[in-house]
């Protein structure tokens, strides 16, 4: 690991940020990043002294701190393609009563995030969960995506994640995947039942930054019994016009390419 005191900081919050159960002691840390036990106990004595983490006095084990989720609300609610997107997300909610989910890319990992949700007032609805990175080979989430990119881009996914699939209906074969993404380039907008969670459809389209790269989508999750494929087109028109929106006022454009 880093001798860089900032940069082993930044990688224990990383990590227990994105730990499943939310907590950690502090032999588990230093385990899982390869430290002794007193450089961890440092560590997380130095974050709980900024308000970054907190100890639990009944467990002894250390959760995020007020400060973390103080900052991280700030942070959040500044990111322009979020503040852009959350109105049009609003309307696209109103005019199908269906949860909306903002995706962001990360060219660098590879991978995509949500970063903004907008409820149905359905009682039944999936909990997508916020700020995890996901995958972008399954799905509609991720292919809407994953379709827009170059087919370098592409080629290194394929390979790097070897289609690994998160349910008995995700795509595990790349040419059904090539074909399937070129089916989106023609459509603007990517459809799939149980792909990335059993017993969803999800629906997409693509969002472009100003320099006309893919930089995330705007998509829908509705529980399959709800959905009703006599509405798809209806409901891909709504999500391709939200898209737009959003590009537009982030500055973004759409190259003749993508939008053939």
């Amino acid at each position: 690991m880093d001798r860089n005191p900032i940069t082993k900081a930044l990688r224990a919050l990383s990590w227990l940020i994105q730990e499943p159960s939310g907590s950690t002691g502090v032999r588990e840390m230093a385990t899982a990043l390869g430290l002794s036990p007193s450089s961890a106990h440092r560590l997380l004595s130095a974050l709980a002294d900024e308000g970054f983490v907190r100890q639990d006095p009944a467990s002894s084990k250390y959760l995020l701190g007020v400060e973390f989720y103080r900052l991280a609300n700030i942070a959040a609610a500044k990111a322009p393609i979020r503040q852009a997107s959350l109105k049009h997300m609003q309307r696209l909610v109103d005019a199908c009563n269906e949860t909306a989910l903002l995706g962001i890319y990360d060219d660098l990992k590879q991978e995509m995030i949500f970063v903004a949700r907008v409820e149905s007032k359905h009682a039944l609805r999936y909990a997508v969960e916020l700020n995890r990175w996901l995958p972008i080979h399954v799905g509609a989430s991720g292919l809407a995506i994953m379709a827009f990119l170059s087919a370098n881009e592409i080629e290194s996914i394929i390979d790097r994640t070897r289609l690994m699939p998160l349910t008995d209906l995700s795509i595990t074969e790349p040419y059904r995947l090539q074909m399937e993404l070129q089916t989106i380039r023609s459509r603007g907008a990517a459809t799939s039942r149980g792909h990335r969670v059993p017993g969803a459809v999800g629906l997409a389209a693509p969002i472009f930054g100003p320099s006309g790269k893919v930089v995330g989508d705007v998509c829908l999750t509705i529980p399959e019994q709800r959905f009703d494929e006599r509405a798809e087109d209806q409901i891909l028109d709504l999500l391709r016009a939200c898209a737009q929106s959003i590009t537009e006022e982030i500055g973004g454009r759409v190259t003749d390419k993508q939008a053939a």
